[in-house]
């Protein structure tokens, strides 16, 4: 328009006056061209800016990412430390409670075998002291019984001498002298008898004490047996629970592995997002700068407090657990950060069980092994 104005103006009777007004004119243009170059200048200054404040904050990105990985490395470390030791604690309390078993086990069967050896030496010491007492009253009156056989034959033969020298009273008072020997010599046969069927009875007794000695020790051979197949049982107790911790090792190596592929798996997917992010940003700005889209906002990439739009808000929210309570969920629909979380929990609950598992056999063993003791005593 001010060109063309200038050769409207040119087309009038003063020529000088428009070529002075085109001059003026590209002097404009010039001027307008140092503007458009300037402001061109502080838009590549502002640009210049823009890239190395965020250089500055990737570096500071990365040197957080190193300190955190660092202090990951301990962690693990610490827990791996903690694992080894919590199952050496259990071993030495599963020995220990093994041994206080055995020699309760032990003592238990001792006891029982001293009272049962003190009851039958007893009984044997009793039964031998009454067949001595037996035996001195029959031979007592063995002898008596003899002497009482000879005193008649001395009489009878006194008797028949006196038969034949003495008149008839004094055969009566001998023949009366006679009958009384006679019912006295009775009385002892059968007191003789009833001490034969005494001793009888003794022996049958003492037959009896030899059964009962016998069963006796066909009882501590069970005993034996007993203490012998629980000896046994422990072995396979401690064979098995030796297996356990074997398999427990194994299982928690399992679970370290995995909580470690799981961590390299967040930390790379972090970095890759976080490099994304920072180049469709940088883009995005680009385009911008360019005219071509609007500015986008302002998004940081460090851990900022005060920051309503980090990149770290992000890889937060993928730790949330978005599913409904009761639902299936496949393994491959979860995050890295929520398979993290499900292989933390199962490992906690894993740990609680076997706690528990552990203090309740040791708590039932003593119990356990002394009523089938019982049951064995009562069968026997």
């Amino acid at each position: 328009q001010p060109r063309q104005e200038g050769k409207e103006e040119g087309r009038g009777p003063a020529d000088g006056k428009g070529k002075k007004e085109g001059k003026q004119e590209s002097k404009a243009d010039k001027e307008s061209d140092v503007e458009k170059a300037k402001a061109n200048a502080a838009l590549w200054e502002l640009r210049l800016q823009v890239t190395g404040q965020s250089l500055t904050e990737y570096q500071e990105a990365c040197h957080k990412l190193a300190r955190a990985n660092e202090q990951l490395t301990g962690q693990l470390y610490r827990a791996e430390k903690d694992a080894i030791d919590i199952t050496g604690h259990w071993q030495r309390q599963l020995a220990a409670r093994e041994e206080k078993v055995r020699q309760y086990s032990f003592h238990w069967l001792f006891c029982l075998y001293c009272k049962l050896f003190r009851q039958l030496e007893g009984a044997m010491y009793s039964a031998f002291k009454e067949r001595d007492r037996l035996n001195e009253a029959l031979k007592y009156h063995v002898k008596e019984s003899q002497d009482l056989h000879k005193l008649t034959n001395s009489l009878a033969k006194e008797n028949t001498s006196l038969a034949l020298n003495k008149n008839e009273a004094q055969m009566e008072a001998q023949n009366q002298r006679l009958s009384e020997l006679r019912a006295k010599v009775v009385s002892l046969e059968k007191a003789l008898v009833l001490k034969a069927g005494e001793l009888e009875l003794q022996e049958k007794k003492e037959k009896m004490n030899l059964v009962t000695i016998q069963a006796s020790q066909v009882e501590l051979e069970k005993l034996q047996n007993v203490l012998a197949m629980r000896e046994k049982e422990l072995g396979h107790i401690k064979q098995l629970a030796s297996t356990i911790v074997e398999k427990r090792r194994e299982l928690e190596e399992f679970f370290h592995e995995a909580l470690a592929h799981v961590k390299q798996e967040i930390e790379a997917s972090r970095l890759q997002y976080k490099k994304e992010a920072l180049q469709g940003y940088r883009w995005r700005f680009r385009e911008a700068t360019a005219g071509k889209i609007k500015f986008p906002p302002i998004r940081t990439f460090h851990k900022s407090l005060h920051s309503t739009n980090s990149v770290y808000s992000d890889m937060e929210a993928a730790v949330t657990w978005t599913h409904p309570p009761g639902s299936k969920v496949q393994i491959s629909d979860l995050t890295w950060e929520q398979k993290e979380q499900v292989l933390r929990l199962l490992f906690a609950k894993m740990n609680r069980q076997r706690e528990r598992k552990v203090e309740q056999h040791l708590a039932a063993s003593p119990s356990s092994e002394k009523k089938s003791l019982i049951d064995s005593d009562a069968a026997g």
